[in-house]
């Protein structure tokens, strides 16, 4: 993958969160109502082109690699911690928005710290109604410092366990995984996929695993640049900023940084600090065992 790709991937992560953001937990819009820019306001009163969760985990995730130069589950769940308790990597210097599943990882983890046990960092619950899309969001890190298509999907699987343990969670991150790195679909997980006719109303977008990723891949594969990916994906409503986050990932890999339109850079909140992780990542060697 060349550096216009992994930066790409990267920065369209976030940058799909932050499209997104405003319309979380909203009803869908028709595309005569579209939003097409950042706005304020929404569940969480963002900022102009401010992030929520997806880019916070991304970015203690990416930090890990970095110092790490290897996966270390200890250190990832201890950055995760510090933004959960104590608002690293984030724009407000407190977690203001956390997934269900991964808000009962955290405190899971959290509360082994305040006791003094064993600190074992794989926190993922194995059942299926703790199928969210927390593990997908934060996909970006892994992707970009993987040589090959099996690093990829072993990296994916890592750190999707720390949080999320069910069956469909392991399944849509391999597959997603895969996907981004390889940076189209394929053929092999077209079922899981929806069909590009669909009626734009039956596209769900909901914290579900499932949903958030068929409704990604809908909104890539029904248009043919990223600014059209990602308003029709941040505009299914509901999950919103994860949707979007997931389809700048998709979008952001295939077209490259190059070409994303610069609006989308230069008012995207602290753009400087996350092209600064993407680069930093992008030359990290992570070692295998």
């Amino acid at each position: 993958m060349d550096i216009d790709k992994k930066l790409g991937l990267f920065l369209g992560s976030a940058i799909g969160d932050a499209l997104g953001a405003p319309l979380e937990f909203q009803k869908a819009r028709e595309p005569e109502d579209y939003l097409t820019r950042y706005s304020t306001g929404g569940p969480h009163n963002v900022s102009l082109g401010e992030w929520t969760d997806d880019t916070s985990m991304t970015l203690a995730l990416a930090s890990s690699l970095i110092e790490k130069k290897e996966f270390d589950a200890d250190d990832i769940m201890k950055k995760f911690y510090q933004w959960f308790k104590e608002g690293k990597f984030c724009t407000r210097s407190k977690c203001f928005d956390i997934g269900n599943t991964v808000y009962d990882a955290l405190s899971s983890y959290s509360e082994s710290i305040k006791t003094n046990k064993l600190h074992q960092p794989y926190r993922g619950r194995i059942t299926e109604n703790t199928s969210g899309n927390g593990a997908l969001m934060r996909m970006a890190p892994v992707v970009v410092v993987s040589k090959d298509r099996d690093e990829a999907i072993r990296l994916a699987l890592q750190q999707t366990l720390l949080t999320h343990g069910s069956q469909l969670c392991v399944q849509y991150s391999v597959m997603f995984a895969e996907e981004l790195f390889l940076g189209k679909a394929i053929p092999k997980y077209s079922t899981y996929k929806l069909p590009d006719n669909i009626r734009r109303e039956d596209v769900m977008s909901g914290g579900f695993v499932k949903e958030t990723y068929e409704a990604a891949w809908w909104a890539f594969s029904t248009t043919n640049n990223f600014e059209d990916c990602v308003i029709k994906a941040v505009n299914r409503g509901h999950d919103a900023d994860t949707t979007g986050a997931l389809a700048g990932m998709i979008a952001g890999r295939f077209y490259g940084l190059s070409g994303i339109p610069d609006y989308f850079k230069n008012n995207l909140m602290m753009y400087d600090e996350i092209y600064e992780y993407a680069l930093k990542l992008s030359d990290t060697n992570v070692k295998t065992f």
